[in-house]
């Protein structure tokens, strides 16, 4: 196969090929100087328009510690 008709079905694939959504064609030149077709698979799509909100925290209970500190040594 040539590079132009390689080229031509990497077009058509993609325009007609049914895993056209999660694959795409590329010519690829071989060691002997032939051209070939080689079929990529694309990642899968991240989900859009949907938000994934982290769950909310629990309210902070207050501390238990006292406001004033406690009296240290015999002079304080």
């Amino acid at each position: 196969m040539e590079r132009d008709e390689a080229e031509a079905l990497c077009r058509r694939n993609a325009a007609e090929h049914p895993d056209r959504a999660v694959a795409q064609w590329r010519a690829q030149e071989r060691e002997d100087g032939t051209w070939s077709v080689v079929r990529i698979g694309l990642p899968p799509a991240a989900p859009t328009g949907t938000a994934v909100n982290a769950d909310e925290r629990p309210p902070t209970p207050p501390d238990p510690r006292p406001d004033v500190p406690p009296t240290v040594g015999p002079l304080a």
